[in-house]
């Protein structure tokens, strides 16, 4: 029997034997995150998942790369503890191969830090939508893996008051408080948010300044206000800001160095909309956002002459605007829509030339139907990208109904993520490294076939997935002007996979439980024309298994999280050194007390027997830590 084989056979009891998420869910809500249109989840024609508000809640979790290393189809690497590096791999995909949206607004940055999601409170969602699989014909550019769209908590009619505040271990402090109120016009909603904590050491085995714990601090707010004149029509307006530090290590550099590296960060959001339903079958949705990320890194020179402090920072903003149309047929729904996109880097210190502005303009088209047992999704974009020549990207999705109980789909699609800023534009003299402006897009062609049950309280479902990418972006060129290290177009993978999911309800039981097999296979050759392997840092197999029962108003819950061995780097046949990280297990305990009916008292035990594991090659994760908090939230 394989290794991946046997790798199953461990995991598949855990996925249909005990345990699932506490959460009282609707096994069926709205989303819009499938179609840019909202419907059912029952109705999508694709891999959806909804984390709702009541979820978000009961799971207790810090931050949002938390929560969403336990959702199917996901698994998550870091470098340290809150705030430092995190990458998102869906399906297998590179973290930046996953468009980020915050309320439909694009919020991918250049960071080379990973996801900009770890800098976002958990506070301020209202519920996040994870669409899996390539959705540029959606969502344009870095759609390739997967889409995740984080919804904000707005207004709502009548005032109410709500607000968080807890302890734990690592002296982690977190606190959050909203007003939130309004009638049939106006709605608006304020809140402040808080979180601070020690940490863990970023580095697992550092040294001297290394081996200290990396403090983590993020404060910030938001605010939103909306115009209701009458049925049909809406005009908003929201703001949001973070800022604060996080510390990490520089890798014992200089061996005898007491330098604390950190970089200062200060992220803001705002948008304005209107959304008015013109006629019966006729809605028009405009929409402007601007997304900014401002970073400022200290980090210790050793090589310089002399050794010094080295200050670097990084402007980046993000201006979209999109006119939205939704039109009801007399068969089905239409989607029509534009949207221009602008990025702009704006750098301070040695690591970019003067950058130009990337601009995006893009069509899209899309039909919605079903007749009888029968449902479709078609659409088709084109991206016209300022620094490479236009992109159309197309979907096909067919949904049937075999039975009232069965449904199943299947779809084809194509997706693309283009080079970005740093890619096309960085140069470092110091390190000999340039960025490429003749790059080209990457590219994905993605077929999949799921089967979703569900009847009562149960919902069960099955995804396959082949996704073949080509034009992989890599480091590994040579500029023969300057001579500097460069990015190449040279590489293709397969991200090829089964994602399972079930969760239901035994009458004070709830259960929910996941399971995943990846195989996600770099298929690019070297100049000794060896193939490579295994993309780092993605297991093949990872299961989650959680377990809650309510006793009156006592609720309490057990989760284990199971993730397979993985490399740290793309593994070789003939390496000698493959850089394992072994596989892993973790079992977390909750437990919430409903001290009112509106107060609820709430503790966290997380990795309970201490297991020592690594996501990042030589990088910390924490071990048995503890957390409680008192949760006022008017129901």
């Amino acid at each position: 029997m394989s290794t991946s084989l046997k790798s199953l056979a461990v995991f598949l009891p855990l996925c249909f034997v005990a345990s699932a998420s506490a959460q009282e869910t609707l096994l069926d809500p709205v989303i819009v995150t499938a179609t840019r249109q909202p419907m059912h989840a029952s109705e999508a024609l694709a891999d959806v998942t909804v984390i709702s508000r009541e979820e978000i809640e009961k799971s207790g979790q810090d931050t949002i790369i938390d929560l969403l290393a336990r959702q199917p189809g996901i698994q998550i690497a870091t470098n340290g503890g809150p705030g430092t590096a995190a990458s998102l791999y869906i399906r297998g995909a590179n973290s930046n191969q996953s468009k980020i949206l915050l309320d439909g607004i694009s919020i991918n940055s250049i960071d080379g830090s990973g996801s900009p999601l770890r800098f976002l409170p958990l506070a301020n969602v209202e519920r996040i939508e994870i669409l899996r699989g390539p959705a540029s014909t959606l969502y344009g550019a870095d759609a390739l893996g997967g889409v995740i769209n984080v919804i904000t908590r707005r207004g709502q009619s009548g005032l109410r008051f709500d607000g968080f505040a807890g302890y734990g271990s690592h002296d982690t402090q977190q606190a959050s408080a909203g007003l939130s109120g309004g009638n049939e016009h106006w709605r608006f909603r304020v809140e402040a948010n808080h979180y601070q904590t020690e940490g863990i050491s970023a580095q697992r085995h550092g040294t001297n300044k290394d081996a200290d714990d990396d403090a983590y601090r993020n404060t910030g707010g938001a605010a939103s206000l909306s115009f209701l004149p009458k049925e049909g029509h809406e005009i908003g307006v929201s703001y949001r800001n973070n800022k604060g530090v996080a510390h990490y290590d520089g890798g014992n550099t200089p061996p005898d160095g007491e330098y604390n590296n950190r970089s200062r960060f200060d992220i803001r959001q705002w948008q304005l909309f209107s959304k008015n339903r013109f006629l019966d079958n006729w809605t028009s949705t405009l929409q402007y956002g601007v997304s900014e990320d401002h970073q400022k890194n200290y980090s210790w020179n050793a090589w310089g002459f002399p050794p010094a402090e080295d200050i670097s920072s990084t402007h980046s903003k993000n201006r979209q605007v999109s006119w939205q149309n939704d039109i009801k047929l007399p068969l089905g729904h239409a989607l029509f829509m534009v949207e221009h996109s602008k990025q702009r880097v704006y750098p301070h210190g040695a690591d970019y030339q003067e950058t130009p502005e990337i601009r995006n303009a893009s069509l899209l088209a899309g039909w919605t139907a079903s007749v009888g047992k029968h449902h479709w999704q078609l659409n088709v974009r084109r991206d016209n990208h300022s620094e490479f020549d236009g992109k159309t990207t197309y979907g096909a999705a067919y949904g049937y109904q075999v039975t009232d109980t069965l449904r199943a789909h299947l779809s084809h699609g194509t997706a693309f993520r283009a080079p970005n800023v740093y890619e096309l534009f960085m140069r470092n003299p110091s390190w000999w490294f340039q960025g490429n402006p003749d790059l080209k897009p990457e590219e994905s062609r993605n077929n999949e076939i799921g089967v979703t049950w569900e009847q009562g309280g149960h919902q069960a479902s099955a995804t396959y997935y082949h996704n073949r990418v080509r034009n992989l972006i890599s480091g590994t060129g040579t500029d023969p002007a300057t001579g500097f290290t460069t990015y190449e177009n040279i590489n293709k993978a397969l991200l090829e996979g089964v994602t399972l999911a079930y969760q239901g309800r035994f009458g004070a039981w709830h259960l929910a439980a996941s399971y995943d097999w990846l195989n996600a296979e770099n298929q690019g050759k070297t100049a000794d024309g060896v193939g490579y392997e295994r993309l780092g840092r993605r297991a093949r197999n990872k299961a989650t298994v959680a377990l809650t029962h309510v006793w009156g108003n006592l609720e309490t819950g057990v989760e284990v999280v199971g993730v397979g061995r993985r490399y740290d780097g793309n593994y070789r046949k003939d390496a000698t050194r493959k850089e394992e990280l072994g596989g892993y297990g973790l079992t977390n305990l909750t437990v919430r007390y409903a001290l009112t009916k509106d107060l609820e008292l709430e503790g966290r035990l997380n990795n309970i027997f201490d297991k020592k594991y690594e996501t990042a090659r030589y990088y910390g994760t924490d071990g048995f830590n503890a957390f409680i908090g008192l949760r006022y939230s008017p129901r």
